[in-house]
């Protein structure tokens, strides 16, 4: 198998060289400066002397090497591109108006378009993703309320004031026998057991003053809840402390609609502003709304116009991924941090050819000879020599902690132990000691008889 499809690579090669039968044919190539996908570089002492580059100019090269065609850069100013609304948009121009034969910046073929020009064969099929500001880090000022989730701090109020109650209840109760709790202490019970138990919970310890097993049992019980949540409380303060944790990442079209801080931004007349505009329902509809009320994020798309736009921090551009990746790494070689990051891949995605002047007499042999580049490979290397790694942008990658948040499931177990081991089996020995003690007293013969607690 791998024979035969070799072989077939090498006959169709030596076909393109041999035949070229495209030789002698000059064609027209439109193109616009928009880096990082094409760039129109001048030298600054002679304005005549232009250099390309950009996927464009390297698939044309091998193109014109193996179908023996010349072929020619016709600029698409920033001026036609205004006077037309969008890039696309003057491109077409210069295909219908015979100044140019190739489309040479990537387009989506749609049924309008194909009743005016036509379309090699797909170069690629991308998705499309949400490029946007990095998010901005947490304030680390409510640190220390990080750890666990507010269901968790509620509840250990809930357990404290509980302790708080049975520890104070029991000791009111059986104060009067109790000869190990000083008189001073006495008068102030509820204080007392409160400083206990907060002095327990914060790993200080404390000294409480009963021998009884009812008061013993709960505070062994929130000595060992407390011990469980101090450890779990430092463990999972580190990370929130020493790493930086991120606001979410806009991922989807549902994350988009809801964030309030930024706004939806796309190329006028792409594909992606078409979905968007002519959505009737769901999150699609509210990001079609917003881009009515602001049609100045509908972008033309001229040199710096994304680039200023997406770092002001305003809005997130829906695109196709590749070129997002482009546009994360430009930002992050220019500024030298990670000023940009990507979202996960839609559910969108978008076929790109070469458009091409209708009836273009030409077109079955630059079809053959995009076939051949994509069986041999050579389209997808020169694809991924443009790729950048942009790796340390991406939000899902950025250092955050490891565990964000303890839920109260994560801590049930502790919780149950104070609830149940503790408060249940302290009713019950209270209960138990009471009934001793009312039955030691009415069996003693004397009532001057001191009883041991």
């Amino acid at each position: 198998m791998f024979f035969a499809t070799g072989f077939c690579f090498g006959v169709l090669l030596v076909i393109g060289i041999v035949a070229r039968p495209m030789t002698g044919v000059h064609l027209r190539i439109a193109v616009n400066h928009e880096p990082p996908i094409f760039s129109i570089i001048r030298n600054p002492a002679n304005e005549s002397s232009v250099r390309y580059s950009g996927f464009t100019k390297d698939a044309f090269e091998v193109l014109s090497s193996v179908l023996g065609f010349t072929y020619s850069f016709v600029e698409v100013t920033p001026t036609m591109v205004r006077n037309k609304g969008s890039i696309d948009a003057a491109m077409v121009h210069q295909l219908l108006g015979k100044s140019a034969d190739i489309d040479g910046r990537l387009i989506s073929p749609t049924a309008e378009r194909l009743a005016y020009m036509d379309f090699t064969l797909a170069v690629s099929v991308l998705n499309f993703a949400i490029i946007q500001p990095m998010p901005n880090i947490n304030n680390r000022f409510i640190a220390p309320f990080k750890p666990f989730q507010s269901t968790v701090w509620y509840m250990i109020f809930v357990a404290f004031g509980a302790t708080v109650i049975f520890l104070s209840t029991i000791t009111k109760c059986t104060a009067g026998s109790n000869k190990r709790i000083p008189m001073q202490v006495k008068s102030k019970v509820v204080s007392e057991t409160v400083w206990y138990t907060f002095s327990v919970l914060v790993a200080q310890g404390a000294y409480f003053p009963s021998n009884r097993l009812s008061l013993r049992s709960i505070a062994g019980a929130w000595c060992l809840v407390a011990v469980v949540l101090v450890y779990a409380y430092n463990g999972t303060l580190i990370s929130h402390v020493s790493l930086p944790k991120y606001e979410p990442i806009v991922n989807n079209w549902a994350d988009l609609a809801a964030n309030k801080n930024l706004r939806v931004t796309a190329e006028r007349g792409s594909l992606s502003a078409n979905i968007i505009l002519n959505s009737k329902t769901g999150p699609l509809k509210i990001l079609g709304d917003s881009l009515r009320r602001h049609p100045e994020d509908l972008l033309v798309s001229l040199p710096g116009e994304l680039d200023r736009i997406l770092h002001s921090g305003c809005c997130a551009y829906v695109g196709v991924k590749r070129l997002g990746e482009l546009i994360v790494y430009g930002s992050m070689m220019a500024h030298g941090e990670c000023k940009l990051t990507i979202g996960n891949e839609l559910d969108y995605s978008q076929v790109w050819t070469f458009g091409v002047a209708k009836n273009f007499p030409h077109l079955s042999s630059i079809n053959k000879g995009i076939q051949w580049m994509r069986q041999s490979g050579l389209l997808t290397r020169i694809g991924k020599y443009y790729l950048k790694p942009i790796d340390k942008c991406l939000a899902s990658s950025a250092a955050r902690p490891k565990k964000s948040q303890l839920t109260l499931y994560d801590l049930a177990g502790a919780f149950t132990i104070i609830f149940g081991l503790g408060c249940l089996f302290s009713i019950l020995v209270f209960l138990l000691e009471t009934l001793v003690l009312f039955l030691v007293n009415k069996t003693s013969l004397s009532p001057d008889v001191e009883i041991t607690q």
